[in-house]
C-alpha cells in the first residue's frame, strides 16, 4: 500500500515538474518561453528542467500562475534532482542536437 502511494506523491511530484515538460514537450516549452519574453535564446536539452525555469524568471516579471518566484525555485530545486537522474538520455541528446533555439513568436 505505501507504494502505491508513494507513486500517487512522485506523479503528482512531478506533474509540474518543469524537466518532465521540457524533455516531454520541447517545443510548447521554448513557445512558452518564447511566448513570456525570456531574455535566453536557447534552452540546453542537458539539465532542461533547471534551465527552463531560469529562463522563466529571466524575463519581464509577468502576473499569473507560471510566474512566481518561490515556486519556480522549488521546482528548480526538484528539476535539478530529475534532469541529474535522465542526464545520460539528455546528454546524448544535448551532444547529438544541441540546444532548441526559442523562436520569437507574434503574439
Amino acid at each position: 500500500m505505501s507504494k502505491l502511494w508513494s507513486g500517487v506523491a512522485l506523479t503528482i511530484l512531478l506533474s509540474g515538474c518543469a524537466t518532465v515538460h521540457t524533455v516531454s514537450d520541447e517545443s510548447k516549452a521554448v513557445d512558452d518561453l518564447a511566448k513570456w519574453q525570456t531574455n535566453c535564446h536557447t534552452l540546453s536539452r542537458a539539465y532542461s528542467g533547471v534551465a527552463y525555469q531560469y529562463c522563466n524568471l529571466n524575463g519581464p516579471q509577468r502576473t499569473g500562475a507560471h510566474w512566481a518566484p518561490f515556486p519556480i525555485l522549488i521546482d528548480m530545486a526538484a528539476s535539478g534532482v530529475a534532469d541529474t537522474i535522465i542526464l545520460p538520455f539528455t546528454a546524448y541528446q544535448q551532444y547529438k542536437r544541441g540546444s532548441v533555439p526559442i523562436r520569437r513568436l507574434a503574439y
